[in-house]
């Protein structure tokens, strides 16, 4: 879940409507106003709306706050014009979480106006989401999701209308693994994630391939994305000895686990590793000191 490329999304969903948004400057009587997934008609002076689903209320705020921001200098790049219409630019919050999504989609998917969209933040958000904008006949471009399912050949039909500008966790959790092995020389790792499709994933993805480089998977663990006392399942872990904790989940959780590992005993001497889901000045205001010798990977294209 990488903030990247979001000076490309805009370009990206104007490539889309110069192919297939019946936007052209053809004589009325040589152009059929036609296409499978629907057509906007647009009067000359009326915007091109385009629409974005993100994370922008909550402890993960900043993760579709920055996205957002990408954006708006994007459009602002081309001048605020597309196509010689005025580019309009709406927002819905989806909480970083399936059901936030969903009701994004749901919301943006009745409004006839909309013609793509730039979203979602987090890969629990675009499941259900993606297909409901694509019944919509609305495209999405995602800036950050990286569940590998997404983009997968055998995602079927209700997620053509999805695209990404980010990594694949099968990269990002690789990296990670081949990191704390070949660089750090750990052999024994364990792993939290907090029930989301990229945390799980991710983790499940480091793990493989941590064992593949000849280490030992001490424990993997889950907590909820709200849950604050991390004692439990940290002194749960610790009875494995591991040299290693990867743990990629969001900044709010990430923070207290940050804050709270080193008080476990057998913890204390234990290597962090977080991913791009607390890649945020937030994780640090969050975690506080405990947040300095945390690594991570932010992998980019």
């Amino acid at each position: 879940m990488k903030r990247i490329a979001v000076f490309a999304l805009v370009g990206a969903v104007a490539l889309a409507l110069a192919a297939g948004a019946g936007l052209g400057q053809a004589k009325k009587e040589a152009f059929k106003y036609e296409d499978p997934i629907g057509v906007i008609k647009l009067k000359p002076g009326e915007p091109i709306h385009i629409a974005c689903w993100m994370v922008l209320a909550g402890p993960d705020a900043s993760l579709g706050t920055d996205t957002k921001r990408g954006v708006e200098i994007a459009i602002d790049d081309r001048k605020g014009k597309l196509l010689g219409h005025p580019i309009k630019l709406t927002a819905q919050d989806t909480g970083c979480n399936a059901e936030g999504g969903q009701a994004a989609a749901t919301k943006l998917a009745a409004d006839p106006t909309v013609v793509a969209a730039v979203g979602s933040n987090c890969s629990s958000e675009a499941r259900p989401g993606a297909p409901i904008l694509w019944k919509a006949g609305i495209a999405t471009v995602s800036p950050s999701n990286t569940a590998p399912y997404l983009t997968d050949p055998k995602r079927g039909p209700d997620y053509d209308g999805y695209l990404r500008t980010a990594h694949n966790d099968k990269v990002q959790g690789v990296v990670a693994a081949e990191f704390a092995v070949k660089q750090l020389k750990v052999k024994k790792a364990a792993t939290i994630h907090d029930g989301s499709v990229y945390a799980e994933q991710l983790q499940a993805v480091f793990a493989e391939t941590f064992k593949k480089l000849g280490g030992t998977i001490t424990s993997q663990e889950a907590v909820a994305p709200t849950d604050t006392d991390m004692r439990p399942v940290l002194t749960k872990i610790a009875t494995g000895g591991p040299e290693f904790l990867y743990y990629p989940i969001f900044i709010a959780a990430g923070g207290h686990i940050t804050r709270q590992v080193k008080e476990v005993k057998g913890l204390e001497k234990v290597a962090l590793m977080g991913a791009d889901g607390i890649f945020s000045t937030d994780f640090y205001k969050a975690a506080g000191e405990a947040a300095v010798p945390v690594s991570g990977v932010m992998t980019g294209i």
